[in-house]
């Protein structure tokens, strides 16, 4: 496969030309890229994985967002007028909505243009809540916003809400205009309301979409839905009701060449400047890079390990690739791999002393040096902690023993603890004398996911622990996990706001059957938790988060995995691109050169 790779590249002079689409004249604005998984649906307070909601990011609009071009990273507003300041010690939060912002044309607008009003706000708040919509971000708002909570209580007693029922903390003040009281102070409040799936939803269109609402988005957003193939083909169109966007220049590093681009080939227009976006899910990671080595795509987000080695030898981009003009946007995520243990598995889980010594046995038999080098190509550095680099809590000098790779003294562990080989089969048994084998399920479509998964399988046997790995597809694994279908599996965060309170709830007890996979447990970490969200950034907040962090150390739901470092690839007639470390897309400042690509095609 390399070889022909190689071979590939060294002709793509001629092999792009052959491949290139014709165009017989300058036409439509159209971006062309993959998606590594395929998307579940795009009902915003319905979805979970990060490719439904990068989808949802362009069809809808919080009321806060990022700036594209701020580093640090910067919240802005986007359907408000301003980002507020918080009232009442951190407990109230008001905002005003820009008039005039409209949603996109639907049949179940009657022919009517539709306002975005504070109503929709508070109306989409609430089903977060809703329990017939199980919404795996429900976490958000639980136990946060005041009355919320006794709105899903009558909810679920009624088996459906009131949603004209009064919340006393969604307060709408008048048409544009709705404050957020909180029951207790949270400094990052204004970060969960610039997510991308925190955005408002028209009452309409839930009501005549009922239980498909997953395949008919309607948002203020600068694009809108126009095909939808499960699993194969997705395609946005502009929406013609938008009312664009002019990029904000003053956040440029002068110094930074994607900023000084985004700047010459964005300043002064209105976004979107594209036409039409045309996202296809491939999984396999062969055919994902071919497709942008033969320029059917225009983008390569997050180019496969695999390939790392032709695309960038030496650390420098492949001359083949130079030639065409391509370019690189290297990234150190704000995100964090990891490999959960289900701690409710009558195996694996428990808090006991014997089962926190398996699981830290079989962590400390995983070879991460592997890991690193061979399978990722060293595109990742060891994590030391849940918390990735860039986010705010973040400690350079926290250090672990979990990436200490000592198959002895996981040995050593397994035996004091009574997990040894009682048949002679070369196999442990548990202390009780049943049967020790671990299921571990991985991510079907990744090629790089079953080396992980086969390399998990080898050091298990390494210590004697009979371990099998199951392939599941994306969806079905996600779903599995929020479950608890599950031994052991492959996972990742990425931040969807860049603070450490974000990835130490993939730990909070409450959001058990939500974001915590780990189906943990622990009434230390959890009201550490509790006492940091309350607490602004600061040495104060950092202590709980070194506490927090000892405690997984020493439980163990989670084996820390890396920090991956991403190479994105971009055809030169692509304008404006730069990968944001918090945004999931960046499809409404791109442009694109028509005339350039129809030239490079020649």
């Amino acid at each position: 496969m390399k070889r022909a790779l190689t071979l590939a590249l060294a002709c793509l002079a001629c092999a792009l030309a052959a491949a290139g689409p014709a165009m017989g004249s300058v036409g439509p604005k159209v971006v062309r890229m993959a998606f590594r998984t395929a998307e579940a649906g795009f009902d915003p307070q319905r979805i979970f994985d990060r490719y439904s909601v990068g989808v949802c990011e362009n069809l809808f609009e919080p009321l806060l967002t990022y700036d594209y071009l701020a580093r640090p990273v910067r919240l802005v507003p986007l359907t408000a007028e301003a980002v507020p300041e918080p009232e009442e010690g951190g407990t109230r939060y008001t905002f005003r909505i820009r008039p005039g912002i409209l949603f996109a044309d639907d049949p179940a607008f009657k022919g009517q243009k539709r306002e975005l009003v504070a109503r929709d706000i508070e109306y989409s708040i609430k089903r977060f809540r809703d329990p017939r919509n199980a919404s795996p971000y429900e976490w958000l708002f639980e136990h946060k916003v005041l009355g919320l909570d006794e709105f899903a209580a009558a909810a679920k007693k009624a088996g459906r809400p009131d949603y004209d029922a009064k919340v006393a903390g969604l307060e709408v003040r008048d048409r544009y205009t709705i404050s957020i009281k909180l029951t207790e102070p949270d400094f990052n409040f204004l970060y969960i309301l610039a997510m991308p799936n925190v955005v408002p939803v028209a009452r309409e269109v839930i009501e005549a979409y009922g239980e498909d609402t997953m395949a008919h988005p309607v948002g203020t957003g600068p694009f809108v839905l126009k095909e939808w193939v499960r699993r194969s083909k997705i395609v946005l169109e502009r929406n013609p009701n938008h009312r664009g966007y002019e990029l904000d220049p003053r956040w440029a590093d002068p110094a930074d060449e994607f900023d000084r681009a985004a700047v010459e080939a964005l300043r002064g227009k209105r976004l979107p400047l594209v036409d039409r976006v045309e996202i296809y899910p491939i999984e396999e990671e062969q055919p994902r890079f071919l497709a942008f080595v033969n320029r059917e795509h225009d983008l390569l987000d997050e180019t496969p390990s695999d390939f790392i080695e032709q695309v960038l030898p030496n650390g420098r981009l492949a001359p083949a690739l130079a030639r065409q003009g391509v370019s690189v946007f290297r990234e150190e995520a704000p995100e964090i791999t990891y490999d959960v243990f289900n701690v409710e598995d009558a195996v694996v889980g428990g808090y006991g002393p014997e089962k926190v010594a398996l699981r830290r046995a079989l962590v400390l038999a995983h070879d991460r040096g592997q890991e690193i080098f061979i399978v990722r190509k060293g595109q990742a550095m060891a994590a030391q902690s849940p918390l990735p680099p860039g986010i705010v809590g973040y400690d350079p000098a926290f250090r672990t023993t979990q990436q200490d790779h000592d198959p002895a003294r996981a040995k050593a562990l397994l035996d004091l603890y009574g997990y040894v080989d009682r048949n002679g089969d070369g196999w442990r048994e548990q202390p009780d004398g049943r049967p020790l084998a671990i299921e571990y399920k991985y991510n079907a479509g990744s090629q790089s996911n079953r080396q992980l998964a086969e390399l998990w399988v080898k050091s298990a046997a390494a210590i004697g622990v009979r371990m099998e790995a199951a392939a599941v597809q994306f969806i079905d694994l996600l779903n599995d996990k929020r479950v608890g279908k599950f031994q052991m599996a492959g996972s990742a965060w990425t931040a969807d706001y860049p603070d450490a309170q974000n990835f130490l709830q993939l730990l909070y007890g409450p959001n058990t059957g939500q974001s915590n996979e780990a189906r943990f447990r622990l009434d230390a970490f959890d009201r550490l938790y509790r006492q940091s969200v309350a607490v602004p950034d600061g040495p104060a907040r950092n202590a709980l988060y070194h506490e927090m962090n000892r405690l997984i150390l020493a439980y163990a739901p989670w084996r820390l995995g890396v920090h991956r470092v991403f190479n994105h690839l971009q055809y030169p007639w692509v304008k404006g691109y730069k990968k944001h470390p918090i945004l999931y897309t960046n499809f409404k400042y791109l442009d694109v050169d028509v005339a350039a690509r129809k030239a490079a095609a020649r």
